[in-house]
């Protein structure tokens, strides 16, 4: 860990004193040195044996970055902002957008600049589309949908999806979109604001979230809903290969795997009545500036790489690694790597990407002033014209040649299916997708034959072959193809993430078959204790008294360090008594007096 050589603190503003909340700053409020050009700030970092950091964009084709995603024709699109931290009062004239960074060779650098879309107003959370001429966005005050119907590479069409969100503080609003293998778009909700949300920004109110959450919605404007409860300020998700969903909250909570109808601390709200659920670390990695982050699952950096988490801290200029230890189905971590430090002080990492390449890209909004309310808000050196996109790569042992950003789009669909099992996760997803959108079912029914290939070579085979069966049977569910015949079938693969992720599958289902109940239960026993989380936080959506028995067996035989485990569990048991219509269902319950207290409300 590097030295750190001033801290302060700070209190937030005279609107939180009731709740004292601290900010501890690693470096100074306002950087005394001037700005460097791309090329001499890229002298000033520092990164391990091996690694090099790349320049993918600057001023001015991009201001202040917020938000990075990938295409699956290997573009990489980027809200920036000029009007930060101030919502334009008129959107006709503000000046921020959304760019296209495209051809991403070797040298890291972007060789195409496209502006998408203008006259947005603080945009934050991005996502493009599988096919390749939407967008959705976040421009207050509302969720858009950018629409290219000409084909000139800009948007000339705009739909509001959901809406109006509350913009009173602009520094998190809605971001991090990440599109599930569920077809849902997941997000964060930001600090201080109370969003009372419509569809289509009409009709009645159906979301009502406070400060920090999670939550969810369908990428046509149909439907949307919370998933987590709690969290200051989350900034920044990510989804690992099993299909947890975790995020950064820059309130002091760096790594936050989140579970399904989970509530988390926040400032001075109380909890479900469960409890919060459980921490994956309480190591705060020295600030409360965290933005950002990765789960790393390709085969770009070095083995011992895999399974890393990636964070960035716009306090302390660094981008912090943390290896997951793993009580049963519980990420432990308790001390974070600097993996990138930066010795210029306008670097802030405020979003993280897994390219698919395999590189690490970070979005480093390039201030001289740290963040939000640590230094008040007009003061005259806030920056906003100046911002950076980099790219860090591999280049030791043999690996001199940093890769090329792949292009799917341009695959057919024997190449895409081979896809399926590549081993970085943003690969597969996109290859899934692009076989989906470009060759409908005729795409599907190809892909579909690797779900009866037996399970053979070596580990690292295997392996790829379980991915190839996710991708499969997720593009089965979203066609409305998957069956119970191949529902029984998954159910007894031998490969833990194939069963892992066809529980999630099944508990997108609005109804079970006494067939699909009697598997989730029995999964419950599963030897993989992932597979036992996941058939818990199933039946927490379904509730039904047979469930009871066999979550109470579940609390009562899971190891007290798997905790995230225990607390999917009383979630779901919970969930089964609120269900309960009646005194006399409830004393049928299977719980004892403690265990029934613990999860009553």
């Amino acid at each position: 860990m590097r030295l750190i050589a001033i801290r302060q603190v700070w209190t937030v503003c005279t609107l939180f004193l009731s709740l004292t909340p601290t900010f501890v700053l690693a470096g100074p409020p306002v950087a005394e040195t001037k700005p460097l050009t791309p090329d001499e700030q890229k002298t000033k970092f520092k990164l391990p044996l091996g690694f090099e950091i790349q320049l993918v964009a600057a001023e001015p084709d991009i201001q202040k970055p917020m938000n990075l995603a990938f295409d699956s024709a290997g573009r990489l699109w980027v809200t920036h902002s000029i009007e930060y931290p101030f919502a334009a009062a008129d959107s006709e004239h503000s000046q921020d957008a959304l760019t296209i960074l495209d051809g991403i060779g070797t040298d890291g650098r972007a060789t195409k600049v496209t502006k998408f879309a203008d006259k947005l107003n603080i945009p934050i959370g991005v996502l493009p589309m599988p096919n390749g001429r939407e967008a959705i966005v976040w421009s207050i005050p509302n969720i858009w949908k950018l629409t290219d119907t000409d084909g000139d590479g800009t948007a000339d069409k705009r739909e509001i999806l959901y809406g109006p969100f509350d913009f009173v503080d602009t520094h998190g609003n809605q971001n991090a979109f990440r599109l599930g293998l569920d077809g849902w778009i997941y997000a964060c909700h930001g600090f201080r604001n109370t969003s009372k949300i419509k569809l289509k920004g009409e009709g009645p109110v159906v979301l009502e979230m406070n400060s920090g959450n999670t939550y969810r919605f369908k990428p046509d404007g149909s439907a949307i809903e919370q998933i987590t409860w709690g969290q200051v300020n989350p900034f920044g998700m990510c989804v690992d290969a099993r299909g947890d969903f975790y995020n950064a909250d820059c309130h002091s909570k760096p790594i936050t795997l989140l579970l399904r109808g989970g509530s988390y601390d926040s400032f001075g709200k109380p909890h479900d009545g469960l409890g919060f659920a459980p921490l994956v670390t309480s190591n705060d990695h020295g600030s409360t500036g965290i933005a950002g982050i990765v789960s790393y699952s390709s085969n770009h950096f070095p083995d011992s790489y895999q399974g890393s988490m990636f964070v960035g801290n716009v306090v302390t200029n660094i981008v912090h690694r943390d290896q997951p230890q793993w009580r049963g189905s519980s990420p432990i971590i308790e001390t974070p790597e600097d993996f990138l430090t930066c010795e210029d002080w306008w670097f802030h990492p405020v979003d993280l990407q897994l390219g698919p390449d395999g590189a690490l890209y970070v979005c480093d909004f390039y201030n001289s002033i740290i963040g939000h309310y640590e230094v008040d808000l007009k003061h005259p050196l806030r920056d906003r014209h100046r911002g950076r996109v980099w790219r860090i790569v591999y280049t030791g042992e043999k690996r001199a040649v940093p890769p090329a950003v792949p292009n799917l789009r341009q695959m057919d669909a024997e190449a895409l299916i081979s896809r399926l099992s590549d081993q970085n996760t943003t690969i597969r997803n996109f290859a899934a997708f692009e076989l989906e959108q470009r060759f409908g079912k005729a795409g599907i029914d190809k892909a579909r034959s690797r779900l009866s290939l037996p399970t053979s070579g070596n580990a690292a085979q295997a392996e790829r072959g379980a991915y190839g069966r996710v991708q499969t049977l997720w593009l089965l569910w979203r066609s409305g193809q998957l069956d119970a015949q191949q529902i029984q079938k998954l159910f007894a693969n031998p490969a833990a993430i194939v069963r892992n992720h066809l529980i999630r599958a099944v508990a997108e289902m609005p109804d079970w078959s006494p067939a699909i109940s009697t598997l989730v239960r029995a999964a419950t026993k599963d030897t993989d204790p992932f597979v036992r989380r996941v058939a818990a936080e199933a039946l927490g959506r379904h509730p039904d008294s047979a469930s009871v028995k066999p979550l109470v067996t579940l609390w009562r035989t899971t190891a007290p360090e798997d905790v995230q485990l225990i607390h999917a569990t009383r979630i779901a048991l919970r969930n089964q008594i609120r269900s309960a219509t009646s005194v006399d269902q409830i004393s049928k319950l299977a719980l004892d007096r403690d265990e029934m207290a613990s999860v009553a409300e």
